[in-house]
């Protein structure tokens, strides 16, 4: 279960980051147009952020922006470890 775990993590995890690199630059290249791609990004990881901007009692206009950054940053890495999981375990049967 180890081998598949970590290889669907580690790829599930590069995938996330470059989808978030390539929605971020097209939504600030494309702006105010492209202001939807943000939109369908940050709902896509919105738990991560609240759950962390409520932990981390973020406040204020700084608090919206680290609440987003870190959270998307932690939503990568928790939806990576769901998937691999959810793979190793789907790939063992």
């Amino acid at each position: 279960m180890g081998l598949f775990f970590n290889k669907y993590t580690a790829i599930s995890v590069a995938v996330q980051i470059v989808a978030v690199v390539l929605i971020w630059t097209l939504a600030f290249i494309f702006s105010p147009a492209g202001d939807r791609f943000f939109g369908l990004i940050f709902y896509f990881y919105f738990p991560p952020i609240f759950l962390l901007s409520y932990v981390l009692n973020l406040k204020g206009e700084s608090g919206m922006i680290a609440g987003a950054i870190y959270g998307m940053a932690f939503g990568v890495i928790v939806y990576g470890f769901a998937f691999g999981l959810v793979m190793s375990v789907i790939r063992r049967r």
